[in-house]
């Protein structure tokens, strides 16, 4: 039985949070029995990335040449329209890799296999426990069901500049009272350098560097049994965090004009032109610096994650668990599982790792001190200081298919802008996301 939300029926509000994608669709096998999968990518489409999985899927049909692989590239903007056209036609892709919590989402619209077998298999040869962090797969357990398997990681930290510091005699920050001090201590636009930047637009990457802060206040979107708290018995914590982070631009004033724009492209660049002190970004911020400027590489450090209101037991910041499920209804399940098997193993994607560092983080513990991370310092720093706090939206519960909705429909990255522009205060802000987040909880 569907259940009704704001006029949707509960499956079609899951659907309507998904984002972009990979898929796999089997096409059935050809007359000598080989079976075809195509694959789109969405996520790996640069021109670097695209010659990396180029290689790795040459080496999955060099061993497997009773599975063919045809790899197509798709567009982030035609992937919600290509994806919706495959469930009303229902020519689901076999598999998939996607983002955070969508293989609940399927899950939960009766359109997923359960993978757990393929877990089951882990944990019997060790692979579960080298997994960095559990929450990698727990967060795809529903109703006694795991429904993906974790396949990468893509961080998020803030970045400094070590030679700034160093000027004004500043020791890089480890609390929010010391990150405060020391953004504003940095900023200088006289000589066009700004303390702070980072993404306040309405858009996904927002509600990623709030989500942080959020947890080192000791607020969170659910509670450990997966209720929705947001905007209850986490709302102090949660306003806290907001009045902080939008505090920046707000009070302070030392961010560059325009944030409540600014995606994260925007604020990357910026930091990567040398025009921050600090800067709120992603794992790929390590490979634009040594693209596109390489001078300024020795100066700049990875923060250790802040500590906040919450004390030691606060610091963490958001990461995405990035995850592969195969479709309910495929005649390839097998050969799809065979895919997953074959792709998820330790080493097996250090091409990728290789042609964007930092961007993409291995699962495994055994791939993370590898030569490549431990020769390179920000690659260390980012190791040490971010990866092992790294965990989800759905923190400390999981298994919910709603928070695909949540990220997808930026429920919470709103407040953020909302509160740049000067359109609401923190607690309102905070009170209208989470009434907005309730309609899914039914």
């Amino acid at each position: 039985m569907e259940m009704k939300s704001g006029g949707l029926s509960r499956r079609d509000t899951i659907i309507a949070g998904l984002g972009g994608l990979f898929a796999l669709g089997y096409k059935g096998a050809n007359a000598q029995g080989q079976a075809n999968l195509t694959f789109w990518s969405v996520r790996l489409n640069t021109p670097e990335l695209s010659a990396a999985l180029k290689g790795i899927l040459e080496q999955f049909q060099r061993e497997n040449p009773g599975i063919k692989i045809t790899h197509e590239p798709v567009s982030g903007n035609l992937v919600y329209p290509k994806f919706m056209a495959a469930i009303r036609g229902q020519s689901m892709p076999d598999i998939a890799e996607a983002y955070s919590y969508h293989p609940l989402q399927f899950a939960a619209a009766d359109q997923m296999e359960p993978m757990d077998d393929i877990i089951k298999e882990w944990q019997g040869n060790g692979l579960l426990a080298d997994i960095s962090n559990e929450f990698a797969y727990k967060k795809f357990l529903w109703k006694d069901h795991y429904w993906g398997v974790p396949y990468n990681l893509d961080i998020r930290a803030i970045y400094y500049r070590k030679d700034l510091l160093e000027a004004k005699g500043i020791q890089p920050p480890k609390t929010w009272a010391e990150f405060e001090k020391a953004v504003i201590a940095t900023h200088d636009p006289s000589k066009g350098v700004y303390g702070l930047a980072f993404p306040a637009g309405n858009f996904h990457i927002a509600q990623h560097y709030y989500m942080a802060f959020m947890f080192q206040a000791g607020g969170s979107i659910l509670d450990k049994d997966g209720n929705l708290v947001f905007g209850t018995t986490a709302k102090d914590a949660n306003v806290r965090a907001l009045t902080f982070l939008t505090d920046f631009h707000t009070k302070h004033k030392v961010t560059p004009p325009g944030i409540a724009s600014h995606n994260t492209d925007d604020s990357h660049t910026i930091f990567v032109q040398g025009r921050a002190a600090f800067g709120m970004g992603a794992g790929l911020m390590i490979s634009r610096i040594m693209k596109e400027n390489p001078s300024m590489f020795d100066k700049v450090g990875i923060l250790e994650v802040l500590e906040g209101p919450a004390g030691p037991s606060g610091r963490l910041t958001a990461g995405f668990y990035n995850p592969m499920f195969v479709w309910k209804h495929s005649p390839g399940k097998e050969a799809a599982k065979t895919f997953v098997r074959w792709f998820v193993q330790p080493g097996r994607l250090e091409p990728l790792y290789r042609a964007a560092p930092g961007q993409h983080w291995p699962i495994f513990k055994r791939d993370a001190g590898t030569p490549r991370v431990m020769e390179n310092r920000l690659l260390r720093e980012a190791l040490t200081n971010v990866v092992p706090y790294a965990t989800d939206f759905a923190y400390p519960g999981f298994g919910r298919p709603e928070m695909g909705v949540i990220d997808g429909e930026k429920m919470f990255a709103a407040p953020v802008n909302e509160v740049v522009v000067g359109a609401k205060t923190p607690e309102k802000a905070v009170l209208d996301a989470h009434a907005a987040m309730a309609k899914l909880f039914v």
